[in-house]
């Protein structure tokens, strides 16, 4: 072979070596500018969701909320418990319209998910106005294995005014779903059916611990 062959094989050999270099970095740099273009304009990404209920942005730590027991004591998730998601149902003394309906439509979710229903937990929070000890007996016997909490109204529309929900629960009758880790993450409206919160929590017990 002469010193011209071997001079173009080797000139064949580099443009072979540098269009497969070429391919390997378009390769790596392809998903993440396309990935940038999508973060930054929104094309091609679906306007559709998931979940029925709202999510909240940011999420909120129940401990902000600083619920307490009927004795006063402060609650919190027990990071060495069994793994929960908790419904949230915001209540005054009242509770008439939206108020008892999102107990009554709440319960009855926690009654359709049979075998699933010991992976949910059911917090009633007390806002508003004096409970009698009556009125709390009736509560809960009306609610068996609800857990009751306290907690101070204005705290939790505080820390409400701070995401994209902002509001009084107890004024626009929203209730919400607090995930395993106790984090207050999505609010539903008195809009919501029972099967939407159904078709929510149904998803979130498939794709997360139960232990």
């Amino acid at each position: 072979m002469t010193d011209s062959a071997n001079t173009q094989d080797e000139r064949r050999m580099k443009r072979r070596g540098r269009l497969l270099a070429s391919a390997l970095m378009a390769v790596v740099a392809l998903p993440m500018l396309i990935a940038y273009v999508f973060y930054h304009t929104g094309v091609g990404i679906p306007d559709e969701q998931v979940n029925e209920g709202f999510l909240l942005d940011p999420p909120q730590a129940l401990a902000q909320w600083q619920p307490e027991t009927l004795s006063g004591k402060n609650w919190a998730v027990d990071p060495k418990a069994a793994k929960h998601w908790r419904f949230i149902i915001p209540v005054d003394a009242d509770c008439s319209g939206a108020c008892g309906d999102n107990l009554y439509l709440t319960r009855q979710v926690h009654v359709r998910l049979a075998e699933k229903a010991s992976r949910v937990e059911r917090i009633i929070l007390l806002l508003d106005g004096e409970w009698s000890d009556e009125a709390l007996e009736e509560l809960t016997a009306k609610h068996p294995g609800t857990r009751l909490l306290r907690a101070d109204r204005e705290r939790v529309v505080q820390s409400l005014n701070a995401t994209n929900r902002a509001g009084d629960p107890l004024a626009s009758g929203r209730y919400f779903l607090m995930d395993q880790e106790g984090y207050v993450m999505m609010a539903y409206s008195p809009e919501h059916t029972g099967n939407q919160l159904l078709k929510d929590i149904k998803r979130l017990l498939r794709y997360s611990y139960d232990d």
